[in-house]
């Protein structure tokens, strides 16, 4: 059976490689960093607290076809516990107070009962959504009669292809404060609605609305360390601590216990950026598609269980002191980020299985962020800039939880520059490319058109997340199995 040599242990190539080794391939993932799993996996600090490095919530756990597909025949279902929040999100402003449930009958209600003169718009809206998640939905096991008769089955993706979120809503949505709303959870995909795909929030935002979002119990890490016993329990290897120095058409050469070692490869499957990859191959190439922005996340192991000190709260809440319109969203990314708002996520509320000791918990904050915030500045400005950060997060955060900050037993920052100093993403990104109207809906990029035995997977295929990260591991290891 050929040989494949997968360039980094994120989910998408731990994911192809794992359903490759299940089919009898002989795998091999080297990567960089000393754990597998690029942002869904965990860190340890004193205290008994396991942090939580990007997993949120995941998104099509039991209701996209293809993660279906993909858990079922690898056994995640078995051996993996999904948690299920109580709601979809809280936003919380200086004028508004608003938690958003599960379920699209739930969200409908709840939003007409706050904004009656808006029924007819948020009927529109989920209808719209639907209709898009649904035709994205077949695209992904396409009949040969769609692409013949696509203008007249998928006029809607055609119509919306090249529209952001801000040019649909406008037109649909009078109100303000509902369409701040419909967009407080931006964050999860792009800076602001202007500059989003409406194709990429139609079908997120319905996956959410329809199946819910899930926390993976004891931590991301734990899917990807499973995905990876996955590829050893099939005779494959999983190489951590191992650089990748260059690359040939069948072959890779990496840089293991101070080592230089090459293996001979059938097929290699990059996922990293392209840009990355093809200077591997010492191959001229620029790269004409704009970065996914960065995540600032500030990392809190509290002394206490917060949720029996607190009550009963919002899983997830972002909060904005001024956001005043959808709008705003432009100008608080490019605001001081300390005023930018952020997100808290609060895993005591759930069973997160993240502390040892169940009298304590653990949450974080998320800010957008960008790179060149903090790449300039040297070791007592990087650490002062910090520390001011997470003062001005706790004056916030008091607001919601009086006197938290005396909680507070562990906390830490890790930047934009944080994450490209441990995952090697340009920029920091966590996101892939930027999720456009221009660059989302393309045909995923997986197959290489410079080198013959050259696939991609990851975030760079299809979206940032780790909905479409899976997907695009799935989309890999099909199409190497076809070309068999």
């Amino acid at each position: 059976m050929k040989q494949i040599t997968i360039i980094g242990a994120g989910l998408g190539g731990l994911t192809a490689g794992a359903l490759l080794a299940k089919d009898g391939y002989n795998v091999t993932i080297l990567e960089q960093h000393n754990i597998v799993g690029g942002c869904a996996t965990t860190f340890k600090r004193k205290g008994g607290f396991s942090c939580e490095v990007g997993l949120h919530k995941m998104d099509g756990v039991y209701n996209n076809p293809t993660i279906i597909d993909i858990f079922r025949v690898l056994e995640v279902y078995n051996n993996i516990d999904f948690i299920k929040p109580n709601e979809f999100f809280r936003v919380k402003t200086e004028t508004i107070d608003f938690i958003m449930p599960n379920g699209i009958k739930n969200a409908k209600n709840k939003l007409k009962n706050r904004f009656p003169k808006e029924k007819k718009g948020i009927d529109r809206y989920f209808k719209i959504i639907k209709g898009i998640s649904k035709s994205l939905e077949r695209l992904q096991n396409p009949s040969w009669y769609y692409y013949a008769l696509f203008p007249f089955m998928f006029w809607n993706i055609l119509y919306y292809k090249s529209k952001s979120v801000t040019d649909v809503l406008d037109n649909i949505i009078e109100n303000d404060e509902l369409n701040t709303i419909l967009n407080t959870n931006v964050w999860y995909y792009n800076d602001t609605p202007k500059t989003l795909s409406f194709l990429l929030h139609a079908v997120a935002q319905y996956s959410y609305y329809k199946g819910g979002g899930y926390f993976i119990k004891g931590g991301s890490g734990k899917l990807s360390s499973y995905l990876a016993k996955v590829i050893r329990d099939n005779g494959g290897e999983v190489i951590t601590k191992a650089s990748v120095i260059s690359c040939a058409k069948d072959s890779v050469s990496y840089i293991y216990k101070d080592k230089t070692k090459v293996i001979k490869s059938d097929i290699i499957i990059s996922n990293i950026s392209p840009q990355q990859t093809y200077k591997l191959y010492n191959i001229p190439y620029k790269e004409s598609k704009k970065l996914g922005d960065a995540l600032l996340t500030i990392y809190f192991g509290f002394s206490k269980n917060i949720k029996e000190v607190y009550g009963d709260k919002a899983y997830s809440t972002f909060i904005f002191d001024n956001l005043s319109s959808m709008s705003s969203f432009s100008k608080i990314v490019k605001d001081d980020i300390t005023k930018r708002g952020f997100a808290f996520v609060d895993y005591s509320q759930i069973e997160s299985g993240l502390t040892k000791d169940s009298s304590k918990s653990f949450g974080v904050v998320c800010i957008m962020d960008n790179i060149e915030d903090w790449e300039k500045l040297d070791k007592k400005e990087y650490k002062k800039k910090k520390d001011n950060l997470i003062e001005t997060t706790l004056k916030k955060l008091e607001k919601e939880y009086p006197n938290i900050s005396s909680l507070v037993e562990y906390v830490e920052v890790g930047t934009a520059k944080t994450v490209k100093r441990y995952i090697k993403t340009p920029n920091g990104t966590a996101y892939g490319f930027k999720p456009t109207p221009k660059e989302f809906f393309r045909v995923p990029k997986i197959k290489s058109n410079r080198v013959k035995n050259l696939y991609f997977t990851g975030q760079w295929v299809i979206a940032g997340g780790f909905s479409p990260a899976i997907m695009s591991g799935g989309l890999c290891a099909i199409k190497i199995k076809r070309a068999r």
